[in-house]
């Protein structure tokens, strides 16, 4: 018998000579298996030979068609890549056995280019035939091509179009381009009301947007006011909606004098007798003692908690008693503080800012001289950088961001307390001189609201006072006016800015530290009292973070404080952090910003240093 003949003799021969041992190997008594070869480009190859059968009409024993087009094609590839091809041609549709197929869902030259596709592996999606594609491919269940297309998508999300998107990869049932849509929107609400999307959305989706809690928002006004305009762009129709619009509309987290000035004011909430119902809710809650707030809870009290909150807050330098270089960072998910990368060398006194994407740590003290040295401090490689110095002498500046210029303001240059003040500007390397305060004042605090710079209390070195006055420049004129003075002096208060109110935090007038803070509006040019710090402070730092408002260390007259502590404004009330800083520090920092720490996928806060 011919071994070659017989199938069952064959498969044991191989089988033999695959178990066989080398003839000069010794006898291990292992089993030995053949290795298996694998070609990854047969595959590839494979395909390429039958998409020229196919480009030359050859073998192909189908006929796609599609409006005024022909495709030929192999039965068998479209069956292998799509499961709706697979279907069509393995089941008992009429189709399985027919030469020519018409798809009647997909244009011709969008099948063309899915049926390419499926032959090659290659294929171009654009701004112009991605909201075609998608939904052939999603009907031809080539997942690739879909997933493709939602990626191209998501690169291109914007305030302007991401709703409509969303909107797109709802219909598709595209349910991860849907959830970002969805956080992409959410994260940039302010701007995304701007849009014409928006303004042309149903009641229902308006309702779904602003009733969301992880909306990243400075203020519940941005909310009110995206809703008033969402009205009044077809108000005959939509101002019976009014309502239930309102009903989202978190009423009782805005401040009292907006409530009465904008809200109560407001034409359509008038005419509503419900959405007076919401504003008189709102009220209620302001007059409401501090410690019965929080029982009266509704999802209108409730403080939004967006996806964008920062997770760590970063304190640079200070005093412990002496200068030091240590920079530590708190993590808010884990409750605890880490340190960071080192400055280059001592500082305390400083002016800290976070500006395109990095932090700016600007004169100060290094422990026997005031300096004008600079660094910056890059996040994604966690190291500090010198840059250009400043062209005086500071510590216990005040240091802000205003309209993309790096602010150092007034100061001790060793001898005299400053009310010069210089500009920094980044993209030419360079320090420039602006108008001088019109008081000299060291241990001041710094805040910008609505594209002004507000310089608050300090210490005149003239007459040896503690200052209550407040000046504030504006950029346009270069001008220094003064406002409304505090209701105390303050030297070396925490600064910081919550829902466009200027927070002064503590201080000291003499050897008085202090524990009181006071808000100032600058839409009233008034101050007003708030709830005490748990503890004394002066020389801390400040920081807003998700609508509170953190202080950072300082000192209490008598030694340096580890302790943290947040004031919550809708409760008028202070919490004391239950993680300290590894040290004790002072002069490190007054006021909150935001930087995105790529290195850890994190926001970060970072308290500024005088």
């Amino acid at each position: 018998m011919d071994i070659n003949s017989d199938p069952t003799l064959l498969s044991y021969r191989c089988t033999k000579l695959c178990h066989q041992k080398p003839l000069d190997l010794k006898d291990d008594n292992t089993e030995k298996h053949c290795p298996v070869t694998v070609n990854p480009w047969h595959s590839k190859r494979a395909f390429k030979v039958m998409n020229e059968l196919r480009s030359q009409n050859l073998l192909c024993d189908v006929t796609i068609v599609a409006e005024d087009m022909e495709i030929a094609a192999h039965r068998v590839v479209l069956a292998a890549c799509s499961p709706y091809f697979h279907a069509m041609f393995t089941g008992e549709m009429s189709e399985s056995r027919a030469k020519r197929v018409r798809i009647k869902e997909v244009d011709a030259w969008t099948l063309r280019m899915l049926i390419d596709y499926v032959y090659t592996a290659e294929i171009q999606v654009t701004e112009e035939n991605v909201q075609v594609l998608l939904p052939a491919a999603s009907l031809l269940q080539l997942q690739d091509v879909k997933r493709t297309c939602c990626d191209f998508l998501e690169t291109q999300l914007h305030p302007i179009n991401c709703l409509g998107i969303r909107a797109f990869a709802d219909m598709h049932a595209c349910t991860d381009l849907l959830n970002k849509a969805n956080t992409y929107a959410e994260q940039h609400f302010s701007d995304v009301v701007l849009s014409e999307e928006f303004l042309n959305l149903g009641v229902e989706q308006v309702c779904s947007l602003i009733s969301s809690d992880k909306l990243t928002i400075s203020t519940e006004e941005k909310v009110f006011e995206a809703v008033i305009a969402w009205v009044n762009h077809d108000k005959d129709v939509r101002q019976e909606l009014m309502a239930r619009l309102m009903e989202h509309v978190r009423l009782p987290l805005l401040s009292r004098e907006y409530l009465v000035q904008r809200v109560e004011e407001e034409t359509l909430v008038k005419n509503s007798s419900a959405c007076k119902d919401y504003l008189i809710e709102a009220m209620k809650y302001h007059l409401l003692p501090v410690e019965q707030r929080t029982l009266m809870k509704s999802t209108r009290t409730r403080l939004r908690t967006p996806v964008s909150l920062p997770k760590l807050m970063m304190v640079v330098g200070g005093q412990a008693p002496k200068a030091i270089r240590s920079v530590e960072c708190y993590d808010f998910k884990e409750e605890r503080w880490h340190q960071v990368a080192e400055l280059p060398s001592r500082r305390c006194r400083a002016g800290v800012v976070y500006m395109a994407g990095q932090v700016f740590a600007v004169g100060g003290f290094n422990g026997s001289l005031r300096v004008r040295t600079a660094d910056t401090y890059d996040p994604v490689k966690d190291q500090w950088t010198s840059f250009s110095n400043m062209q005086d002498r500071r510590s216990t500046l005040g240091a802000a961001v205003l309209n993309g210029l790096l602010y150092a303001v007034g100061g001790f240059d060793g001898s005299t307390g400053l009310s010069s003040v210089e500009a920094y500007n980044m993209k030419t390397n360079e320090w420039f001189h602006v108008a001088p305060m019109n008081t000299r004042r060291s241990s001041v605090g710094v805040g910008v609201v609505a594209s002004m710079l507000y310089a608050v209390g300090g210490y005149d070195g003239a007459s040896r006072q503690c200052l209550s006055t407040v000046e504030c420049y504006n950029s346009s004129t270069n001008e220094w006016t003064y406002v409304s003075e505090m209701s105390t002096r303050r030297s070396g208060a925490g600064v910081g800015v919550l829902n466009n109110l200027l927070y002064a935090v503590g201080g000291h007038d003499g050897p008085l530290v202090r524990k009181s803070v006071e808000v100032y509006d600058p839409a009233t040019n008034a101050w007003k009292q708030v709830a005490d710090m748990n503890m004394c402070r002066r020389n801390a730092g400040v920081s807003a973070v998700n609508g509170l408002l953190y202080v950072i260390g300082g000192d209490d007259g008598s030694c340096n404080l580890a302790t943290v502590e947040y004031y919550n404004p809708t409760t008028d009330k202070w919490t004391v952090v239950s993680s300290c800083m590894s040290t004790g520090r002072s002069y490190a920092g007054n006021r909150g910003i935001i930087l995105k720490h790529f290195t850890r996928d994190l926001c970060m806060y970072v308290c500024t240093s005088k």
